[in-house]
């Protein structure tokens, strides 16, 4: 087993962490303050060929596999893991979706234009009801003619305010159970689809919104996918979203561990810098330990979904244990800063309001103990 970059993953990790640096943390004070999206971000990243890393170069996507993936994703988080969803979220999951499940002709349609940052294509599957057991989906979409008819909402849908296009998992037919779940792209434009923005913990320069359906006809060729695989069709998405998690999550927590080691190096008390102090020595050496332990799990599992093996448990393990990190590391770094690290006069602030919500996005860290048990056991145990 290779533990080094490729020359190419080199130059990418490089180019990530430069635009980090000299784009998104210039402008995210301020676009937090005014909990707006900088929407230019999707622009440049788009120049540089961020947006599609995991993508088929036939649809302007790099190409790269997701270890390449999970690097660029891992840098663009140091700065901000919001900003890097709201930026490029849409490729991971909605990206994913198309590029394997939809026919030539969508793809042609939504892919190119996505990957050229023109085009945010959202992805939409919680609801009131729906959190975990994606399979109770109560969003309905009823066939007319050619016409679907789509009822029901969406609760916590990134970019859903922000989307030119939303695949909506919905039930076609209630009797079928799972069998009857379906994706269908519906446009922003459409009659009867409203936005409300959603206000979180963290994301404050992103854009979380409920969404709602009522009567909205759209073509019966925007079906994406087979009636009866939404939600295998959606979990293809998902499988990649949870390894963005997991890489931002690394993200954000090696960032705070630069930020205490500055600190700890400049703040004096009782005439010394408190870095010479046993206990923060133990922090920060506790913080290193466990993100570079935690970051080769995450390339390991990037590793086998680029190879198309079998990943579930070792994917389920990364995103569980790096975005429990994130939250850890991000707390003790707080605490490593005192009073000032409660203010955004340092980057900790913001990590730590964010990694919150990365234990929650791509499945819960329940749910991910459930999916590891299930693989080594052979026993599903929500069944």
């Amino acid at each position: 087993m290779k533990f080094d970059l490729n020359e190419e993953q080199t130059m990418v990790r490089k180019m990530a962490h430069d635009f980090a640096e000299k784009e998104m943390l210039p402008t995210l004070l301020d676009c937090e303050r005014r909990r707006e999206v900088n929407l230019t971000l999707i622009q440049k990243m788009a120049s540089q060929g961020l947006l599609g890393v995991h993508l088929p170069q036939k649809y302007g996507g790099m190409e790269a596999g997701y270890v390449t993936a999970s690097i660029v994703w891992e840098q663009l988080s140091r700065a901000s893991w919001t900003q890097t969803l709201i930026s490029l979220g849409h490729a991971v999951l909605a990206g994913t979706i198309l590029s394997k499940v939809a026919n030539e002709e969508q793809k042609q349609k939504y892919l190119p234009d996505l990957c050229n940052g023109s085009l945010i294509v959202a992805m939409a599957a919680v609801e009131p009801n729906v959190g975990s057991d994606a399979s109770a989906v109560e969003t309905k979409a009823t066939l007319d003619g050619d016409t679907w008819i789509i009822d029901g909402s969406k609760n916590f849908i990134t970019a859903g305010n922000l989307a030119d296009v939303v695949l909506v998992l919905v039930q076609t037919n209630k009797d079928l159970g799972p069998k009857g779940l379906a994706l269908i792209a519906v446009e922003k434009e459409v009659s009867g689809f409203t936005a409300t923005p959603a206000e979180m913990v963290g994301g404050w320069a992103s854009d979380i919104s409920n969404l709602s359906f009522m009567e909205c006809r759209v073509p019966k060729a925007n079906l994406i996918g087979d009636i009866g695989r939404g939600l295998q069709n959606a979990l293809i998405g998902i499988d990649t979203a949870r390894l963005f998690v997991a890489a931002g999550a690394i993200g954000m927590a090696q960032s705070c561990l630069d930020a205490c080691v500055k600190y700890a190096k400049e703040r004096y008390q009782f005439k010394r810098p408190i870095g010479g102090f046993q206990l923060i020595q133990e922090t920060i050496a506790r913080m290193y330990a466990e993100i570079e332990a935690t970051r080769w799990q995450v390339y390991y599992a990037a590793d086998l979904k680029s190879k198309n093996a079998p990943h579930a448990k070792e994917l389920s393990a990364a995103k569980w244990l790096s975005s429990e990190l994130a939250v850890r590391v991000g707390a003790e770094a707080i605490r490593l800063h005192g009073a000032y690290g409660c203010t955004n006069e340092y980057l900790v602030e913001h990590h730590y309001r964010d990694a919150i919500m990365s234990t929650i996005l791509g499945g819960t860290s329940e749910m991910h103990k459930l999916t590891i048990g299930r693989e080594l056991l052979g026993i599903n145990a929500l069944s």
